[in-house]
């Protein structure tokens, strides 16, 4: 496989992961705190499913894409570089696997708490790859990463939960905003510190962030994500109001405030993912 055709399948890899992944992991954490209340939770249960086996399949064609890498297209299913590979992204696919598993499991015997083990799992699955397992001293840099992936798929599951589209009753719209606000305000300052530090450890420092093409992507991450914590604040502070006063109002401007936060959430998936497929961290192996 030439070697630009072989980025280009890395990068739409990761990217197919990425999402997936993130999505998973931020409707099930929605469903265990009751943004999805049980009875709204068979309306996701297809969607949570088929996410849990794209990041599933995902995570293992990793393996193969490794190989090609290592060797040449005519290795793709080679046994010893796969076992070579598997030393790589093994501990990483089984968590993704576990944590589909785990989220199937609870999906089918209703309970929250096993939800939540899933989003865990499936969020331990970019902790145990990628850049920070390739700096000499990790540290905390791992957990940094489970616990930054976690509150971010959280974050990226707000404009299909909160949605108001197809959800009539303004109640219940109301109650998923306050609820989601009230974890929002505590998870989301964690989530920009924890993206700050690691941006700024994988980067190597001001140079490398401003300097190279992969601390530039992270720069651009951290951009699209600060702008649309902006737009939260607008919808903790104003948005939620004109839902309460004024519900088709406050539900137009709903839809626009989710609708732009949706382009950010894709343009940070987008550096992200280029980050780790098309650029490096300049540190170990090349992340998958």
């Amino acid at each position: 496989m030439p070697g630009d055709a072989l980025q280009l399948a890395l990068f739409v890899l990761r990217a197919g992961l990425n999402a997936s992944a993130l999505l998973l992991i931020g409707l099930v954490l929605h469903a265990a705190i009751a943004i999805i209340g049980r009875e709204a939770l068979s309306r996701w249960r297809g969607l949570i499913v088929g996410l849990a086996i794209t990041a599933t399949v995902l995570a293992f064609v990793r393996l193969l894409l490794l190989n090609v890498q290592m060797g040449d297209a005519s290795t793709l299913f080679d046994p010893d570089l796969t076992a070579l590979g598997w030393m790589a992204l093994g501990p990483s696919s089984l968590a993704f696997a576990a944590g589909a598993a785990v989220v199937v499991a609870g999906l089918a015997l209703r309970q929250t708490l096993i939800l939540a083990v899933g989003a865990v799992s499936a969020s331990a699955g970019f902790a145990l790859t990628g850049h920070t397992q390739a700096l000499s001293n990790p540290g905390l840099a791992p957990y940094a990463v489970g616990m930054h992936v976690a509150i971010a798929g959280f974050w990226i599951a707000a404009p299909l939960t909160l949605s108001p589209r197809g959800l009539a009753d303004d109640t219940v719209l109301l109650a998923r905003l306050k609820r989601f606000s009230a974890a929002a305000v505590f998870l989301i300052p964690v989530l920009v510190v924890a993206g700050l530090w690691l941006a700024w450890i994988l980067a190597g420092g001001v140079q490398g962030l401003l300097g190279t093409a992969y601390g530039q992507l992270l720069l651009l991450k951290l951009a699209a994500a600060c702008i649309a914590i902006g737009l939260g604040a607008i919808n903790k502070q104003v948005v939620t109001a004109k839902v309460a006063a004024d519900p088709h109002v406050g539900r137009r401007w709903l839809n626009h405030t989710l609708t732009a936060e949706t382009v950010l959430f894709l343009v940070a998936l987008v550096a992200i993912s280029a980050a780790t497929t098309l650029t490096g961290a300049g540190e170990g192996l090349p992340a998958q």
